[in-house]
């Protein structure tokens, strides 16, 4: 799954840089989580090194336009439905003062994540909830634009390598935690 990114001709000017520049950030925060959440698991600090060397990161450029023609903009409004992320990690930016993010808590309510200006929202994915055993579950959001304003955001997904298999990390596994699957090829996912 790799090839060469289509960019806008000479129209835009530092516009590929600017994009590969908070790619590689992105990307830096993404890998630099791996040897916080080994040890949050109590295993080796690099537990996760040798499967995330190249790890599969794709960034997505979002834009939500204004909701034209729905005056009473709801929960039933159009916009990303409810969903978990697939990677291990999602870094996402978001526009700062419009809100549209929400999380689901373990009360299956919806949660506003309110934008602040210079953060990053990080969401946990499917990869890392199957590695650990739902240890750390995948954080199931949604994003409806009530604000009557265009949104932008930028996420960047963060996984593993194409080869690795992914399977539940032993010490996730208990008689009261069993594993739901036996393992996955991050490559054929």
């Amino acid at each position: 799954m790799a090839g060469a990114n289509l960019w806008p001709e000479d129209d835009y000017p530092g516009f590929r840089e600017a994009c590969l520049e908070y790619y590689h950030a992105a990307l830096s925060v993404g890998k630099g989580l791996f040897p916080l959440f080994a040890l949050a698991l109590d295993l080796p600090e690099r537990y996760f090194d040798d499967k995330t060397k190249n790890s599969a990161a794709v960034m997505r450029m979002l834009h939500y336009p204004l909701r034209d023609g729905y005056p009473d903009i709801d929960d039933n409004t159009p916009g990303v439905g409810a969903h978990a992320d697939f990677e291990c990690f999602t870094i996402l930016w978001q526009q700062p003062d419009i809100q549209a993010l929400q999380v689901m808590n373990s009360e299956k309510q919806w949660i506003d994540a309110t934008p602040i200006k210079d953060t990053l929202v990080v969401n946990i994915g499917d990869q890392l909830a199957f590695w650990t055993n739902d240890i750390f579950k995948s954080t199931v959001h949604r994003a409806i634009n009530k604000s009557g304003k265009e949104r932008y955001s930028i996420a960047v997904f963060v996984g593993t390598d194409y080869h690795v298999d992914i399977e539940p990390i032993p010490s996730c596994v208990s008689t009261d935690n069993r594993p739901s699957m036996a393992r996955l090829l991050q490559g054929n996912m």
